[in-house]
């Protein structure tokens, strides 16, 4: 003999409110679903916290290669490996990320060079986070003596 089932009976699953057959003093002492609760209070706290320690670690990654573009560019100009007309595009090589609209300049003098990198603060976060709320710019500046010729 077989029995015909509809919906939910036919999953075998069983589904009882709690809140038909016991009263409201009950429920609200009843602590099942706390954990969801509190989930949901801290969750959107420690995602932001994330996503700050991660903006910030990102920008001294994109410092230190700025500083570390205008250092290998400075002394590749000062020891005439590199002429100061293309000093530009060799720092902007040297960039780890080059799709950032980067402020460059390379001045050559008679006795040093000065290479300098700046990148605004919003655009050199990697979310919004950060960026709302960073004023002023990551700058980036080397100088040395040029070798004689």
């Amino acid at each position: 003999m077989t029995t015909r089932t509809t919906g939910i009976a036919r999953t075998g699953m069983i589904f009882r409110f709690p809140w038909k057959n016991i009263g409201a003093r009950k429920f609200v002492r009843d602590e099942e679903g706390s954990l969801t609760v509190e989930v949901a209070i801290w969750a959107p706290a420690m995602i932001f916290m994330l996503a700050l320690v991660l903006d910030f670690a990102f920008m001294m990654v994109l410092n230190a290669s700025m500083w570390n573009a205008a250092r290998e560019t400075a002394r590749a100009v000062s020891l005439h490996r590199v002429l100061p007309d293309r000093a530009d595009d060799y720092l902007r090589d040297r960039l780890l990320f080059r799709n950032a609209p980067y402020r460059i300049s390379v001045e050559t003098g008679p006795d040093e060079v000065d290479a300098r990198v700046a990148l605004a603060g919003p655009e050199a976060s990697l979310t919004p986070v950060m960026g709302r709320y960073l004023v002023g710019d990551l700058n980036a500046s080397v100088s040395m003596l040029r070798e004689p010729n």
